[in-house]
């Protein structure tokens, strides 16, 4: 006996293609997107460092963080 739980795989509507225009605005949003996170994620690597930098310069210069 085979278990049914859950939607088949074959029903609801078929999907339709969509239009050149919208798939070539998305494709663009998608690029835009991803290079916006890794600028993000660059600047954020950049300031982690800094930081580290910034506090093992105080800690040798035996000055306590403000």
């Amino acid at each position: 006996m085979v278990e049914r739980r859950g939607r088949s795989p074959k029903c609801g509507r078929p999907k339709k293609p969509l239009d050149k225009s919208v798939e070539e605005n998305l494709i663009a949003e998608n690029q835009r997107l991803q290079e916006q996170l890794q600028y993000a994620e660059a600047e954020l690597e950049y300031l982690k460092k800094l930081d580290a930098l910034v506090r093992a310069e105080e800690q040798m210069s035996g000055k306590k963080p403000k």
